[in-house]
């Protein structure tokens, strides 16, 4: 037997090695928490005057002249604009924000954020771009004075006897 033998009629020709296809990379980072299904969407080129109250989650790509109010996340796009204040429990912005937050839980804010007003919330992220002018209070004092205040409870106490000076 040589090393250079010509036995042919045995070999069967090998597939050439193609490698897997690499897997795709999403090119945001991901939000912190998955949206809900009980997403209330304010679409680009809506514009809204007046006050908003939503139990869930809600995004913004259009213009707000108001309050935002909700128990959920709020997510701000980076074509939204809000002309008023947000109160909430989670916050995501990209967007132009002139007023304050107050956010019981987490805001985030991303590369093209621009914040005009102080801002009252429990943690804060901050990415690089970002652009703010105010004052910013965190922790958990900060949280709780941003959780939505019930009702005040009015009650008349009327005395049961009177007291005369003599």
């Amino acid at each position: 037997m040589s090393i250079f033998s010509s036995n042919k009629e045995n070999k069967e020709p090998q597939p050439a090695y193609t490698p897997p296809a690499p897997k795709p990379v999403a090119a945001t980072t991901p939000s912190y928490s998955a949206p809900s299904s009980n997403m209330t969407s304010i679409a680009d080129g809506t514009v809204l005057d007046g006050q908003i109250k939503v139990e869930g989650d809600i995004r913004i790509e259009g213009i707000i002249k108001g309050t935002v109010t909700s128990k959920g996340k709020v997510i701000v796009s980076a074509s939204g604009k809000i002309d008023g204040d947000i109160i909430c429990g989670n916050a995501e912005i990209s967007g132009h924000v002139t007023g304050k937050l107050k956010v019981a839980d987490i805001l985030i804010l991303r590369e093209k954020a621009n914040i005009e007003g102080d801002i009252n919330t429990g943690k804060l992220v901050i990415e690089n771009g970002v652009k703010f002018n105010g004052n910013c209070s965190m922790g958990s004092a900060a949280a709780a004075s941003s959780a939505p205040v019930p009702p005040k409870m009015e009650q008349t106490v009327k005395p049961s006897h009177s007291v005369v000076n003599a």
